[in-house]
């Protein structure tokens, strides 16, 4: 993945510097749409090209290599899933129906619909408040007759406790899934995969970072400060959730939910290449050397091998030129290198190529031999 960081390495005395006319030609070819910003984005380099690092392709450093792309819709979404508690468990209001038989009732007793508090307490007739929170249901019951009989209401009851109505909290899922909106989740199974599940889960133009913007908690007036009363944010990449467990997933009552769409990406390819222009890479999938020369109706000359690829990453105070060949990125896929977000392909001019290409304007214009390597 690219740092940070400008990596270090020797000045290279032959990087080339002549990219004014490059930019030049380039611009004539580019709709005017992109013109502007990518012979800008040359004459940058041709005014602070003699910094510039020199890498070779075969002993790229790991910073300078481009990160994989990784298509959201291909993580298993069931290895993101946390530890949940158990079904059975009561939590803050929750509704329950409880029902106490002393045995001397001619009819079946009346169940008591009975809903748990803030703090966690369910209000049983005749019994009064009974802190039921946190209990399964069997738990529920035995605390129930407890407090019953140390209450003295009864002696000796039979207490059952089922679940009439879950909790529920609100949250919005907005961004790139298929159903965007409030949504209704059950407290116990509120996290970010049911939430997701709920939406439809992510659309082809999904990215893997999504952000949980939770509300502000509750402070008292004399503990008040305006950091306090924001809300809280929390960014989440899925693609590398499963490898930490500590992320917490969990979502609260008020919880928005924003899936960020990929950002287009670009790259640019100039030099000895039949349509020299900009080009917007794949969104699920990587794009290499070879591809991206491909986009542009491949070379003018078959000759043409030597290629530099100029890479400026984020925070970088130069950008750096990584070396490669046509030819050994056809022997060795490792040398067909990926691609980063603004790569500029240059198939560059050599002695050589500019022989030839001399020669062949010489026929074009109606001088005829046979010239090899045309």
């Amino acid at each position: 993945m690219i740092s940070n960081k400008t990596p270090r390495l020797k000045r290279h005395p032959s990087v080339g510097c002549d990219t004014t006319s490059s930019a030049a030609k380039f611009g004539a070819v580019v709709p005017t749409r992109n013109r502007n910003a990518l012979i800008g984005l040359l004459i940058l380099l041709s005014t602070g090209c003699h910094r510039a690092l020199v890498y070779d392709s075969s002993t790229l450093p790991d910073e300078l290599i481009a990160p994989q792309v990784v298509n959201p819709l291909n993580i298993d979404f069931a290895k993101l899933a946390r530890n949940k508690e158990r079904s059975e468990i009561l939590h803050l209001g929750d509704v329950i129906e409880v029902q106490v038989a002393t045995g001397i009732e001619e009819e079946e007793p009346i169940a008591w619909k009975v809903r748990l508090d803030n703090q966690g307490f369910g209000t049983i007739p005749i019994i009064g408040p009974v802190r039921l929170a946190g209990l399964d249901f069997t738990a529920a019951g035995q605390a129930i007759r407890h407090e019953g009989i140390q209450r003295g209401k009864y002696v000796a009851p039979n207490v059952s406790v089922t679940l009439g109505q879950r909790r529920t909290i609100r949250v919005t899922v907005l961004g790139a899934v298929k159903q965007q909106g409030p949504l209704d989740l059950p407290v116990a199974d509120a996290d970010l995969l049911a939430a997701l599940s709920m939406a439809g889960n992510l659309t082809e133009k999904a990215s893997t970072i999504v952000e949980l913007r939770h509300p502000p908690r509750p402070v008292m007036a004399a503990s008040f400060s305006p950091e306090a009363n924001s809300p809280r944010l929390v960014t989440i990449d899925l693609a590398r959730a499963e490898l930490d467990q500590n992320v917490d997933l969990r979502l609260e009552d008020g919880t928005t939910i924003m899936v960020r769409p990929r950002p287009v990406r670009f790259v640019s390819v100039i030099g000895l290449v039949r349509k020299p222009g900009q080009h917007e890479m794949p969104m699920d999938k990587d794009l290499h050397l070879l591809e991206a020369i491909s986009l542009s109706e491949g070379r003018v000359l078959q000759m043409a091998d030597k290629v530099h690829i100029i890479r400026q990453g984020p925070g970088w105070r130069d950008p750096v030129v990584i070396e490669a060949s046509v030819k050994a990125a056809k022997a060795n896929p490792k040398s067909n290198l990926r691609l980063a977000d603004g790569d500029v392909v240059s198939v560059e001019e050599t002695t050589a190529t500019f022989v030839v290409g001399t020669l062949r304007e010489f026929v074009r214009l109606g001088f005829t031999s046979g010239i090899p390597g045309f």
